[in-house]
């Protein structure tokens, strides 16, 4: 008996070491639907803790752009851009703000597992 579980045991953890093939995040727009379309005029930007968040606040204020949230543990913010604005214009502007270390578009994620395909 003892001998069945050790060998069940030894199974299982085998089969816990087996390498998997690794999941790949791939951004997906095809079929986009409204929303997620209005979510490619959003910028998440990211701050510098000790220049803090009013520099670029007040940019984006200036900008006319709508804050749509506030990331406190990472300090960052998404701001949407309104349309009648260049996406590539507003990414340089607030690049631009003292304190700000990263601007990148929001995208949609998706998880692919290369055994699916």
């Amino acid at each position: 008996m003892n001998i069945r579980v050790l060998l069940a045991c030894l199974a299982m953890l085998t089969a816990c070491a087996a390498p998997q093939p690794a999941a790949t995040v791939v951004p997906s727009m095809s079929g986009a639907q409204p929303e997620q379309q209005a979510a490619n005029r959003v910028l998440i930007v990211l701050y510098d803790p000790a220049v803090g968040a009013e520099p670029l606040l007040q940019a984006v204020r200036e900008m006319q752009a709508e804050l749509v949230y506030r990331y406190t543990n990472i300090n960052g913010i998404a701001a949407r851009i309104p349309p009648p604005q260049d996406m590539a214009q507003a990414i340089r502007s607030l690049e631009r703000v003292p304190g700000v270390l990263q601007v990148q578009r929001d995208q949609i994620m998706q998880l692919q597992n290369p055994a699916a395909h």
